[in-house]
């Protein structure tokens, strides 16, 4: 069998984000699939971009074929961003004749974050005569609508809307790595099958030790008596890491510390905040994905938020959530939404979100622990990880969706 996977954005371990479309194609290599996947040559989540690659030339990034269309720089989600999308679609519909005779695909898929690129999928899948399925990251128009407040009547959101609409109804099946998105595509009068496949967990992935200094922080913090509630992702608003920083506040007086690891947009004003209030929290900075791990595992508890909107009604699936079950450390739940692995597993300290005090609780309670529940916590949620996202197992589920 062989498939074409779609995404401007797909990276690699070696490259950087997004990671899901290597990872499956990783998987079905194993069962004898040969995928290519078809991306931008510009994509402002790598780390390393592709952007004096040959259109229609095929390459080897991490032992997965790529080909690329070219498609412009861009910066943030002006008017430049929306002309790359054009490139990248536009150039794989004028591809999509010789795409069909190269690569031959049984199955295609269309997984971009942005609906447009299902009319070059379409193209694509019919020039093939292949199974066409779409697979939903985020739902656009609706994301963009809640979070950033665009108005549904911008021709930028009703174009999305229309290539939604065509993307579901033409596609043979849909999968979505949210849980819940179902009711959205029955919402609009949509009957294809919505098969829930999530991100999953690589246990042969690398690990590599915390950083030195990361260690003496969090060891000569304990040694002070002090506990520590770490983070490691953006440090941006919608993780909700303003209430975190307020909730920290209010504890104050208490012997324990915030560890953040990670960067963003935000931490500037993050700083200022933790400041002014008196929260004693550590802004690390960054570190290599492979040290994660290790450095979440030195902590007392973990946390993790999210601001309230409607979208997170159709749950999530952000691969931090598995990241910090696989420590087994007690977590604080301030996600806003009932539909997440956080809830699912059973093994989190559950607060309300963009509530400080629900918060700080929660964390007191999280960080108190005792030793024999903190091993039944880390048994619980390790299994509970392994069982229902381990990486083989949604391949292959996936690969079932392809075959029909």
């Amino acid at each position: 069998m062989r498939i074409a996977y779609i995404d401007h954005y797909a990276g690699s371990p070696s490259v950087g984000m997004e990671y899901r479309p290597h990872a499956m194609a990783t998987e079905w290599a194993k069962l004898g699939v040969d995928t290519t996947i078809i991306a931008g040559t510009y994509s402002h989540l790598r780390k390393q971009n592709f952007e004096d690659a040959e259109p229609g030339r095929p390459y080897d990034v991490d032992g997965v074929e790529f080909r690329f269309l070219r498609n412009r720089r861009y910066e943030g989600n002006g008017l430049s961003r929306v002309l790359s999308m054009a490139d990248f679609v536009g150039g794989g519909i004028r591809a999509s004749a010789s795409m069909a005779k190269t690569l031959k695909p049984d199955a295609v898929i269309a997984s971009s974050t942005y609906p447009f690129d299902t009319w070059f999928a379409q193209r694509l899948a019919k020039a093939s005569g292949a199974r066409l399925v779409h697979e939903i990251h985020d739902l656009w128009p609706l994301t963009p609508i809640e979070l950033g407040g665009h108005s549904a009547r911008h021709p930028l959101m009703w174009s999305m809307g229309v290539a939604e609409k065509s993307a579901y109804r033409n596609s043979d099946a849909v999968v979505s790595i949210l849980p819940n998105t179902e009711p959205h595509v029955r919402s609009l009068g949509i009957s294809t099958p919505v098969i829930p496949i999530p991100n999953g967990i690589d246990e042969d992935g690398e690990r590599l030790a915390a950083p030195g200094a990361l260690v003496d922080l969090i060891g000569d913090l304990h040694a002070r008596g002090r506990r520590v509630i770490g983070y490691a992702g953006g440090l941006t608003t919608s993780n909700a890491m303003d209430d975190f920083v307020a909730a920290m506040a209010l504890l104050r007086h208490e012997p324990i510390t915030a560890v953040l690891i990670g960067d963003g947009l935000h931490r500037a004003d993050l700083e200022s905040q933790a400041r002014s209030l008196g929260a004693d929290v550590v802004f690390f900075g960054t570190i290599p994905k492979a040290q994660v791990h290790e450095s979440l595992s030195l902590c007392d508890a973990l946390y993790i938020g999210s601001k309230r909107s409607p979208l997170y009604e159709f749950g999530v699936s952000a691969n931090k959530i598995f990241d910090y079950l696989l420590t087994g450390v007690p977590i604080v739940n301030a996600f806003a939404s009932q539909h997440s692995p956080l809830v699912e597993s059973g093994c989190t300290i559950a607060a309300a979100a963009e509530d400080p005090a629900s918060i700080a609780q929660a964390i007191r309670t999280a960080v108190a622990v005792p030793a024999a529940e903190r091993g039944r916590i880390a048994a619980a949620s390790v299994a509970w990880v392994r069982e229902k996202h381990s990486l083989p197992r949604l391949a292959a589920e996936f690969l079932d969706v392809l075959k029909g």
